[in-house]
Protein backbone atom coordinates (compact mmCIF):
# COMPACT_ATOMS: atom_id res chain seq x y z
CA UNK A 1 0.00 0.00 0.00
CA UNK A 2 2.81 2.44 0.90
CA UNK A 3 4.40 1.95 -2.52
CA UNK A 4 1.06 2.64 -4.18
CA UNK A 5 0.58 5.86 -2.17
CA UNK A 6 4.11 6.93 -2.99
CA UNK A 7 3.37 6.58 -6.71
CA UNK A 8 0.18 8.63 -6.30
CA UNK A 9 2.11 11.41 -4.55
CA UNK A 10 4.74 11.47 -7.31
CA UNK A 11 2.07 11.56 -10.02
CA UNK A 12 0.52 14.56 -8.27
CA UNK A 13 3.91 16.26 -8.04
CA UNK A 14 4.55 15.55 -11.72
CA UNK A 15 1.20 17.01 -12.73
CA UNK A 16 1.35 20.13 -10.56
CA UNK A 17 5.02 21.03 -10.45
CA UNK A 18 4.98 21.05 -6.65
CA UNK A 19 8.11 20.01 -4.75
CA UNK A 20 8.29 16.69 -2.97
CA UNK A 21 8.01 16.85 0.80
CA UNK A 22 11.38 17.44 2.42
CA UNK A 23 13.27 17.17 -0.85
CA UNK A 24 14.98 19.64 -3.13
CA UNK A 25 13.66 19.22 -6.64
CA UNK A 26 14.84 20.50 -9.98
CA UNK A 27 12.44 21.80 -12.59
CA UNK A 28 11.89 21.56 -16.33
CA UNK A 29 9.86 23.97 -18.40
CA UNK A 30 8.87 21.99 -21.49
CA UNK A 31 7.51 24.16 -24.30
CA UNK A 32 5.94 22.41 -27.27
CA UNK A 33 6.01 24.97 -30.09
CA UNK A 34 4.46 25.23 -33.55
CA UNK A 35 0.98 24.02 -32.61
CA UNK A 36 -1.89 24.97 -34.89
CA UNK A 37 -1.41 23.21 -38.20
CA UNK A 38 -1.92 19.55 -37.29
CA UNK A 39 -4.84 18.58 -35.06
CA UNK A 40 -3.79 14.97 -34.44
CA UNK A 41 -0.21 15.72 -33.43
CA UNK A 42 -1.33 18.80 -31.52
CA UNK A 43 -3.79 16.77 -29.48
CA UNK A 44 -1.16 14.13 -28.83
CA UNK A 45 1.11 16.86 -27.47
CA UNK A 46 -1.69 18.09 -25.23
CA UNK A 47 -2.08 14.58 -23.83
CA UNK A 48 1.48 14.64 -22.45
CA UNK A 49 1.38 14.51 -18.64
CA UNK A 50 2.36 17.48 -16.55
CA UNK A 51 2.37 21.26 -16.68
CA UNK A 52 3.47 21.55 -20.30
CA UNK A 53 3.54 24.99 -21.94
CA UNK A 54 2.21 25.14 -25.52
CA UNK A 55 3.27 27.68 -28.13
CA UNK A 56 0.45 28.15 -30.66
CA UNK A 57 1.00 29.86 -34.00
CA UNK A 58 -1.57 32.63 -34.60
CA UNK A 59 -4.00 32.33 -37.51
CA UNK A 60 -3.36 28.62 -38.08
CA UNK A 61 -6.28 26.31 -38.97
CA UNK A 62 -6.38 24.34 -35.70
CA UNK A 63 -5.22 27.09 -33.34
CA UNK A 64 -8.53 27.73 -31.59
CA UNK A 65 -9.53 24.10 -31.23
CA UNK A 66 -6.16 23.20 -29.74
CA UNK A 67 -6.23 26.22 -27.42
CA UNK A 68 -9.63 25.14 -26.11
CA UNK A 69 -8.38 21.60 -25.62
CA UNK A 70 -5.33 22.79 -23.65
CA UNK A 71 -7.45 24.92 -21.34
CA UNK A 72 -9.89 22.07 -20.76
CA UNK A 73 -7.26 19.41 -20.13
CA UNK A 74 -5.37 20.51 -17.03
CA UNK A 75 -5.32 23.71 -15.02
CA UNK A 76 -1.51 23.55 -14.85
CA UNK A 77 -1.01 23.46 -18.60
CA UNK A 78 -0.83 26.83 -20.30
CA UNK A 79 -0.78 28.60 -23.65
CA UNK A 80 1.74 31.06 -25.00
CA UNK A 81 1.54 32.90 -28.31
CA UNK A 82 4.24 31.58 -30.65
CA UNK A 83 4.76 34.85 -32.51
CA UNK A 84 6.29 34.70 -36.01
CA UNK A 85 9.25 37.06 -36.35
CA UNK A 86 11.70 37.83 -39.14
CA UNK A 87 14.72 35.56 -39.39
CA UNK A 88 18.14 36.26 -40.89
CA UNK A 89 17.63 34.00 -43.91
CA UNK A 90 13.98 34.81 -44.51
CA UNK A 91 13.32 35.88 -48.10
CA UNK A 92 9.67 36.72 -47.53
CA UNK A 93 7.92 37.50 -44.26
CA UNK A 94 4.43 36.27 -43.39
CA UNK A 95 1.87 39.10 -43.69
CA UNK A 96 1.11 39.22 -39.95
CA UNK A 97 4.61 38.40 -38.70
CA UNK A 98 6.75 41.00 -36.98
CA UNK A 99 9.47 42.34 -39.26
CA UNK A 100 12.09 45.04 -39.44
CA UNK A 101 10.49 46.88 -42.35
CA UNK A 102 7.29 47.67 -40.44
CA UNK A 103 6.50 50.99 -38.83
CA UNK A 104 5.95 50.88 -35.09
CA UNK A 105 2.21 51.26 -35.71
CA UNK A 106 2.00 48.26 -38.06
CA UNK A 107 4.27 46.28 -35.75
CA UNK A 108 1.94 46.91 -32.80
CA UNK A 109 -1.16 46.14 -34.88
CA UNK A 110 0.22 42.77 -36.01
CA UNK A 111 1.24 41.87 -32.48
CA UNK A 112 -2.16 42.75 -31.06
CA UNK A 113 -4.00 40.83 -33.80
CA UNK A 114 -2.10 37.75 -32.60
CA UNK A 115 -2.66 38.45 -28.89
CA UNK A 116 -6.40 38.92 -29.36
CA UNK A 117 -6.69 35.39 -30.73
CA UNK A 118 -5.56 33.94 -27.39
CA UNK A 119 -7.09 35.98 -24.56
CA UNK A 120 -6.11 33.32 -21.99
CA UNK A 121 -2.48 33.05 -23.08
CA UNK A 122 0.04 33.53 -20.29
CA UNK A 123 3.06 34.52 -22.35
CA UNK A 124 4.68 34.91 -25.74
CA UNK A 125 7.78 33.51 -27.42
CA UNK A 126 9.36 34.03 -30.81
CA UNK A 127 8.89 31.74 -33.80
CA UNK A 128 12.15 32.09 -35.76
CA UNK A 129 13.17 35.74 -35.21
CA UNK A 130 16.95 35.44 -35.49
CA UNK A 131 17.01 38.85 -37.19
CA UNK A 132 14.27 40.67 -35.30
CA UNK A 133 15.29 39.68 -31.77
CA UNK A 134 18.73 41.20 -32.42
CA UNK A 135 17.22 44.64 -33.16
CA UNK A 136 17.09 47.05 -30.22
CA UNK A 137 14.23 49.24 -31.49
CA UNK A 138 11.94 46.36 -32.40
CA UNK A 139 12.52 44.54 -29.11
CA UNK A 140 11.82 47.80 -27.30
CA UNK A 141 8.54 48.09 -29.25
CA UNK A 142 7.63 44.50 -28.41
CA UNK A 143 8.27 44.83 -24.70
CA UNK A 144 6.49 48.18 -24.65
CA UNK A 145 3.36 46.47 -26.01
CA UNK A 146 3.70 43.53 -23.61
CA UNK A 147 3.91 46.05 -20.78
CA UNK A 148 0.22 46.75 -21.40
CA UNK A 149 -0.55 43.09 -20.67
CA UNK A 150 0.29 40.56 -17.96
CA UNK A 151 2.25 38.32 -20.34
CA UNK A 152 5.76 37.05 -19.84
CA UNK A 153 8.30 36.61 -22.65
CA UNK A 154 10.32 33.49 -23.40
CA UNK A 155 13.29 34.07 -25.67
CA UNK A 156 13.56 31.09 -28.03
CA UNK A 157 17.14 32.30 -28.48
CA UNK A 158 17.41 31.66 -32.21
CA UNK A 159 20.45 33.94 -32.25
CA UNK A 160 23.28 34.62 -29.86
CA UNK A 161 22.79 38.33 -30.64
CA UNK A 162 19.35 38.57 -29.06
CA UNK A 163 18.70 41.78 -27.13
CA UNK A 164 15.34 40.59 -25.82
CA UNK A 165 16.60 40.14 -22.26
CA UNK A 166 17.77 43.73 -21.85
CA UNK A 167 14.60 45.07 -23.51
CA UNK A 168 12.43 42.95 -21.20
CA UNK A 169 14.34 44.18 -18.16
CA UNK A 170 13.93 47.80 -19.25
CA UNK A 171 10.14 47.37 -19.39
CA UNK A 172 9.75 45.08 -16.39
CA UNK A 173 8.60 42.10 -18.46
CA UNK A 174 9.05 38.66 -16.83
CA UNK A 175 11.64 36.84 -18.92
CA UNK A 176 12.83 33.29 -19.46
CA UNK A 177 15.28 31.98 -22.02
CA UNK A 178 15.49 28.66 -23.82
CA UNK A 179 18.31 26.42 -22.62
CA UNK A 180 17.88 23.48 -25.01
CA UNK A 181 16.29 22.88 -28.40
CA UNK A 182 15.25 19.27 -27.95
CA UNK A 183 14.82 18.34 -31.60
CA UNK A 184 16.80 20.79 -33.70
CA UNK A 185 18.31 17.56 -35.01
CA UNK A 186 15.21 15.35 -35.28
CA UNK A 187 17.04 12.02 -34.91
CA UNK A 188 16.22 9.98 -31.82
CA UNK A 189 19.88 9.88 -30.78
CA UNK A 190 20.17 13.68 -30.92
CA UNK A 191 16.89 14.17 -29.04
CA UNK A 192 18.07 11.84 -26.29
CA UNK A 193 21.39 13.67 -26.02
CA UNK A 194 19.74 17.10 -25.76
CA UNK A 195 17.18 15.85 -23.26
CA UNK A 196 19.86 14.58 -20.91
CA UNK A 197 21.78 17.82 -21.37
CA UNK A 198 18.64 19.63 -20.20
CA UNK A 199 18.42 17.39 -17.12
CA UNK A 200 22.03 18.23 -16.28
CA UNK A 201 21.31 21.96 -16.61
CA UNK A 202 18.22 21.60 -14.41
CA UNK A 203 20.24 19.86 -11.71
CA UNK A 204 22.92 22.58 -11.79
CA UNK A 205 20.73 25.66 -12.13
CA UNK A 206 17.54 24.43 -10.52
CA UNK A 207 15.53 24.84 -13.72
CA UNK A 208 16.01 24.30 -17.45
CA UNK A 209 13.83 25.49 -20.35
CA UNK A 210 13.33 23.04 -23.22
CA UNK A 211 11.73 23.86 -26.57
CA UNK A 212 10.36 20.92 -28.52
CA UNK A 213 8.11 20.43 -31.53
CA UNK A 214 5.14 18.13 -32.16
CA UNK A 215 6.78 15.53 -34.40
CA UNK A 216 6.02 11.86 -33.94
CA UNK A 217 9.58 11.09 -32.84
CA UNK A 218 9.68 13.88 -30.28
CA UNK A 219 6.24 13.11 -28.86
CA UNK A 220 6.98 9.40 -28.58
CA UNK A 221 10.21 10.20 -26.76
CA UNK A 222 8.52 12.58 -24.30
CA UNK A 223 5.70 10.11 -23.69
CA UNK A 224 8.32 7.61 -22.56
CA UNK A 225 10.58 9.96 -20.60
CA UNK A 226 8.23 12.27 -18.70
CA UNK A 227 6.87 9.53 -16.39
CA UNK A 228 10.48 8.75 -15.37
CA UNK A 229 11.20 12.27 -14.10
CA UNK A 230 9.77 11.64 -10.64
CA UNK A 231 12.45 9.10 -9.79
CA UNK A 232 15.07 11.67 -10.85
CA UNK A 233 13.48 14.20 -8.46
CA UNK A 234 12.65 16.53 -11.36
CA UNK A 235 9.25 18.11 -11.92
CA UNK A 236 7.69 19.85 -14.92
CA UNK A 237 6.53 23.39 -14.29
CA UNK A 238 4.79 25.86 -16.56
CA UNK A 239 6.28 29.11 -17.74
CA UNK A 240 4.24 30.97 -15.12
CA UNK A 241 5.48 28.70 -12.35
CA UNK A 242 9.07 29.25 -13.50
CA UNK A 243 8.53 33.01 -13.32
CA UNK A 244 7.18 32.61 -9.78
CA UNK A 245 10.24 30.58 -8.80
CA UNK A 246 12.45 33.26 -10.33
CA UNK A 247 10.75 35.99 -8.32
CA UNK A 248 10.99 34.04 -5.07
CA UNK A 249 14.70 33.43 -5.64
CA UNK A 250 15.24 37.13 -6.35
CA UNK A 251 13.40 38.08 -3.14
CA UNK A 252 15.53 35.68 -1.10
CA UNK A 253 18.73 37.13 -2.58
CA UNK A 254 17.63 40.65 -1.72
CA UNK A 255 16.82 39.64 1.85
CA UNK A 256 19.93 37.55 2.36
CA UNK A 257 23.15 39.12 0.95
CA UNK A 258 25.21 36.14 2.17
CA UNK A 259 23.10 33.80 0.05
CA UNK A 260 23.68 36.08 -2.94
CA UNK A 261 27.45 35.77 -2.47
CA UNK A 262 27.20 31.99 -2.21
CA UNK A 263 25.01 31.84 -5.33
CA UNK A 264 27.41 34.07 -7.27
CA UNK A 265 30.34 31.87 -6.27
CA UNK A 266 28.40 28.81 -7.44
CA UNK A 267 27.71 30.43 -10.81
CA UNK A 268 31.39 31.30 -11.19
CA UNK A 269 32.34 27.70 -10.53
CA UNK A 270 29.86 26.47 -13.13
CA UNK A 271 31.16 28.91 -15.69
CA UNK A 272 34.73 27.74 -15.18
CA UNK A 273 33.62 24.10 -15.29
CA UNK A 274 31.86 24.59 -18.60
Amino acid sequence: MSEYLNRIVWLFILATGLPAFGQTTSSLVIIVDDLGNNLRLGQRAINLPGAITYGILPSTPQAQQLASSILASNTYKEIIVHMPMESVNQQTVEPKALSSNQTQTVFAENLNIALQQFPLARGLNNHQGSHLTALTDQMDWLMGELQQTELYFIDSKTTGNSVAKSAAAAHGIPYLVRDVFLDHDPSLEAIDKEYHRALTIAKKKGCAVIIAHPSQTTLRYLEQQIPLLAEKNIVIISGSQAIQQQRKAATIRIRDPLLTKIDDASKTDLTVAN
